[in-house]
């Protein structure tokens, strides 16, 4: 598979971006069904009920369904996938179904790590400066101490000043984006963005020092899709 549009990950990092999907948006149950019916074959039953956001699930050893909601499947479907064996041709067909994209099993060309290979399907991907992703989605709590440092290292003390901090009950140092100084409160919208209405367009005003969480959207071309992005639409005539 060639690598320029696609990521490696090792079973464990894509069982974490399997779930990290099922979390980040809203009920996928005829996916759920799809995969843990991939993950135990015939041992597991499972059964949506129409109208509802949830399926009836029968685990193995056991007579009686449960019902399980959005939530409760997200949770059944990462504990079970925790307690899988890595077995990487399972989790590439698991990563192809999920990130609706080609997903191959292979090692790393650098490191000789068995793992899989996922296109991201984002080559044909431009941004149109239209601010979807900026106002909509939700970047608070997706801050790293790697961003801060950059940020402390450069000086950059108009972006620091709308960074908060926080202490975890271990005692660590969590990091928030963006709190309007003074406060404990997020900002309603990113303070850093600016409308160009003559333009129709939205720019950011710290492009350069922007956080990663935002370097790195879409992630892939489901991500797009699934948060608004239109940054795989035609342009116009």
């Amino acid at each position: 598979m060639a690598t320029k549009d696609s990521i490696f990950l090792t079973p464990k990092q894509a069982v974490t971006s399997i779930c990290t999907d099922f979390r980040q948006y809203g009920p996928q149950i005829l996916l759920f069904c799809e995969v843990l019916r991939l993950m135990t074959g015939d041992h597991t039953s499972v059964i949506k009920e129409m109208k509802r956001e949830g399926a009836w699930v029968r685990l193995p050893g056991r007579r009686s369904s449960t019902w399980m909601n959005g939530r409760g499947l997200c949770e059944h479907l990462c504990r079970t996938l925790d307690t899988m064996e890595p077995d990487p041709k399972l989790i590439a067909a698991i990563c192809a179904r999920v990130f609706q994209t080609r997903a191959e099993p292979g090692p790393d060309p650098v490191t000789g790590v068995e793992g899989i290979h996922i296109e991201t399907g984002i080559e044909d991907f431009t941004c149109r400066q239209c601010g979807n992703c900026c106002r909509s989605l939700d970047y608070h709590d997706a801050v790293t101490a790697e961003d801060v440092h950059r940020w402390e290292t450069d000086g950059r003390e108009d972006i620091i000043r709308w960074v908060g901090r926080f202490k975890t009950p271990r005692g660590n140092t969590a990091y928030r984006i963006w709190i309007t100084p003074g406060t404990i409160e997020p900002a309603g919208i990113c303070p850093f963005l600016e409308t160009l209405s003559s333009e129709n367009r939205i720019i950011c005003r710290i492009h350069d020092a922007k956080p990663s969480i935002c370097r790195q959207y879409p992630i892939n071309r489901k991500h797009a899709l699934m948060t608004g992005c239109p940054g795989f639409n035609r342009p116009r005539p």
